[in-house]
């Protein structure tokens, strides 16, 4: 996860700083009414994560963003036509990803790893099961500030002076990354849980 956090801080210092204002943008966007989409950001959630496994499957060079984008467009696709049952299986890969990235950095390994991650999925699972409503706010709350705290990266890494102080705070420490994208994401569950209620709406 270290890695895969370092390669993307490395495309957001390349990208221009124009392009944080569209990611900022559709972050918000996501936070505020990711509800009302909820089924296009399943979509994109179950495509990010074929684009992960897409990256960690392939060796480093040229071929490794195209065949990882190209992996991540597949399983969006496959994630659509059952949406709702994809719900449930986006619940369980969520909760299996944050137990590995977690007991990893215990480092447990092994089929005392492999048990527990199993364990964390069928639980998760269920979890997207009795708690679909959630579940959809979370994954949209969570995409919203993966995409706004990357295009605020996108200013920061742009400074110099802000640079290097950046890098090291977010890809040598096991707890900025979580805590920077904890606390927008919990601040939209919130508003969107407020707003589901207020308008008493069933997703």
């Amino acid at each position: 996860m270290t890695f895969f956090v370092n390669e993307w801080i490395g495309f957001l210092r390349d990208s221009h700083s124009a392009v944080g204002v569209p990611l900022i943008a559709a972050g918000l966007g996501l936070m505020l009414f990711g509800w009302r989409m909820w089924k296009v950001c399943v979509v994109l959630a179950f495509g990010a994560i074929g684009t992960v496994a897409g990256f960690y499957l392939t060796e480093p060079g040229e071929s490794q963003w195209p065949f990882a984008l190209c992996c991540g467009a597949a399983l969006g696709l496959v994630s659509y036509y059952p949406v709702r049952y994809a719900v449930a299986v986006l619940g369980g890969l969520i909760a299996t990803g944050i137990a590995h990235f977690y007991l990893t950095s215990l480092h447990l390994e092994g089929p005392a790893l492999g048990g527990l991650l199993v364990v964390a999925f069928f639980g998760g699972t269920a979890f997207a099961v009795l708690n679909r409503r959630h579940v959809v706010i979370i994954v949209t709350a969570f995409l919203g500030a993966v995409l706004l705290i990357s295009g605020l990266m996108t200013w920061v890494l742009s400074m110099p002076a802000l640079q290097g102080t950046a890098r090291a705070m977010t890809a040598g420490s096991m707890i900025v990354v979580p805590f920077l994208l904890l606390v927008p994401t919990v601040m939209s569950c919130f508003y969107q849980v407020a707003e589901v209620h207020r308008l008493r709406v069933d997703l």
